[in-house]
């Protein structure tokens, strides 16, 4: 028979209990102050925002309108401000192009932005800023000199990049584009040099201004003044209608 040592067979498990139950008390002892201190730093009125500062250049942007459009969402726990919540409000202010925001220990929040370039009025009461993109302006009035564009609803980026594309071929002839218009049956035509009337059809815009650039800068230009209406519609030419020097109109060429 094998002798049974009974002190050995019993001490290994009551010693792996024993540090279990220190192991546990001794984590509880650093969990629980740590829990609590969580529990501290995250209530609302811990860590409350104490400024909101502002950084732009202010042309058009007012600091009281930006203060009280993200005035509904700085306030509470520092630490626990929704910057995306933030940065939305700030950028639904007229004017305001993009915004980035940060936080600024120990309880400041910094808010930084940049305005609308804006490069031509659409309709009568949007805009459309360098990049494209439509601007309300809520009611404010934009400048006085830009181009104003006309179309369809949703037609906007498509125009724009027409205005972009004819502006540059009518720009150095001294004929910048005053009004560019879409009709509904998708036809466009152009005022240049505030009064002179383009009428340019549907297709082939480019080729088609291109055309009249290159007579009108050789033989046209020094009588742009009795000069109405041009019609581009034409594969291979166009046609002016011309004003006589009383003012009354003297047609010629098409009429569309």
């Amino acid at each position: 028979m094998v002798p049974v040592d009974d002190h050995a067979t019993n001490s290994g498990p009551t010693v792996l209990s024993q540090r279990n139950v220190l192991l546990v008390l001794v984590s509880l002892a650093v969990f629980i102050p740590v829990l609590f201190g969580i529990n501290y730093v995250l209530r609302p009125d811990t860590l409350p925002v104490r400024s909101v500062s502002f950084e732009g250049p202010f042309k058009h942007v007012r600091k009281k309108a930006l203060a009280r459009a993200v005035a509904p969402v700085v306030s509470g726990n520092f630490l626990l401000l929704d910057l995306d919540a933030i940065k939305a409000r700030a950028e639904s202010v007229p004017w305001v192009y993009q915004v980035s925001v940060r936080r600024q220990w120990p309880g400041g929040v910094r808010i930084r932005f940049t305005e609308q370039t804006l490069a031509a009025q659409w309709d009568s009461t949007l805009w459309i800023n360098t990049v494209g993109d439509l601007v309300n302006l809520q009611g404010g009035s934009g400048p006085s000199d830009l181009p104003r564009l006309f179309g369809p609803d949703g037609t906007q980026t498509e125009v724009f990049q027409q205005f972009q594309r004819l502006n540059a071929l009518l720009v150095p002839a001294g004929l910048p584009i005053a009004n560019l218009t879409l009709t509904a049956r998708h036809t466009w035509r152009t005022v240049v040099d505030s009064n002179l009337l383009l009428v340019l059809g549907r297709h082939a815009l480019k080729a088609k201004v291109g055309r009249f650039v290159t007579v009108y800068t050789q033989a046209l230009a020094n009588q742009r003044k009795w000069m109405r209406r041009v019609d581009l519609r034409y594969t291979n030419g166009f046609a002016v209608q011309w004003r006589d020097h009383a003012g009354a109109e003297m047609p010629s060429g098409a009429e569309g």
